[in-house]
């Protein structure tokens, strides 16, 4: 039951990677979430983008690049996401300013992006979050997709309370994700 809600996300992402009306009508549900993210954060088109948890269709990365401009790395840790993702952006005409790596978060070296995404899927996303924070650069900017607390037991969260020291939030109320959470290392 804990991923329930990630796994439904993978199924229609797959769908909406392969068929544009799907893309279209899905695309709906990230682009005021994404808008709202770009303006908490302030994303430049200077701004060098690393999105944690693309998805097979990385809404998230590619409205990011279309809001911004923003060179926009997506990282994903099922290679067959990571396949599907990269026809998507080629098929889209985002090859040059966007890329689509497998990797897994705990693993990634966070230091060379300003503006760090974290989708509410990545799991664990508490122990993600500390890893990416410790190794970022000063003034990195970390955007934590949080879900409501009626949900948290369908994503991967261990400790909520690594999240509650954060600048500012953008609150998502007709959502499973609850606010987006902006970090900046100082």
């Amino acid at each position: 039951m804990v991923k329930i809600i990630p796994k439904t996300t993978k199924i229609l992402e797959r769908l909406a990677a392969k068929h544009t009306p799907i893309y279209r009508m899905v695309s709906l549900y990230y682009k005021r979430l994404v808008q709202e993210e770009v303006a908490l954060a302030k994303v430049q088109p200077t701004d060098k983008v690393l999105c944690i948890g693309g998805g097979p269709c990385p809404f998230s990365g590619i409205l990011l690049h279309e809001y911004t401009g923003a060179h926009v790395t997506i990282i994903d840790n099922d290679e067959s996401c990571v396949q599907i993702s990269k026809g998507l952006i080629e098929k889209l005409g985002y090859g040059k300013y966007i890329e689509v790596l497998y990797s897994d978060g705990n693993n990634i070296s966070p230091e060379d992006y300003s503006v760090i995404h974290m989708a509410v899927q990545v799991s664990p996303m508490d122990q993600v979050f500390c890893h990416l924070k410790q190794g970022c650069r000063f003034g990195a900017k970390i955007l934590v997709r949080l879900p409501k607390k009626s949900l948290t037991n369908f994503y991967s969260v261990n400790d909520l309370s690594v999240f509650r020291t954060c600048c500012k939030k953008a609150a998502h109320n007709w959502r499973n994700v609850d606010s987006t959470a902006l970090f900046i290392k100082s």
